[in-house]
């Protein structure tokens, strides 16, 4: 799944992270019980917390940013004076068909919740692959 309205080095780099999952599985679509429970091994790797929505209403009644209808995903932190104790993350599941591209989105995220000040350099999707590594960890050491 591509952030399309990104900038086309954001893009590629958010297209260039590898998912863990094995080849049939990254295929798979993507249900809300899949993905949170995804998102607790996200949670674990990347050793942030966060709330997960599919609710771009309440996304939007909580942080004031509109979140439109194009947009993948996002999390809020909270302004900088304000930090919410749980940082609040929205995903469009209408923009994320497969299982690898969810786990794309997560890694994205949680690497702005991890380095913010990074913002979209190569540093902070290099970031963003340690974090789709420690994922596989844990899927492995679970298994």
């Amino acid at each position: 799944m591509t952030y399309h309205r990104g900038h086309p080095l954001t893009v590629a780099r958010h297209e260039a992270l590898l998912s863990p999952l094995p080849p049939g599985q990254a295929q798979l679509p993507v249900d809300t019980r899949w993905l949170r429970a995804r998102a607790e091994l996200f949670r674990e790797a990347a050793e942030r917390p966060f709330a997960l929505t599919f609710d771009s209403t309440r996304y939007t009644e909580t942080t004031g940013l509109h979140f439109h209808p194009h947009y993948v995903a996002q999390v809020y932190r909270g302004e900088e004076d304000a930090r919410l104790e749980t940082p609040l993350m929205v995903v469009n599941l209408a923009r994320v068909p497969t299982r690898a591209d969810a786990d794309r989105v997560l890694a994205h995220e949680c690497m702005h919740l991890r380095v913010p000040s990074y913002g979209h350099k190569k540093i902070a999707f290099a970031y963003a692959q340690e974090i789709l590594d420690q994922v596989a960890s844990l899927t492995a050491a679970a298994a």
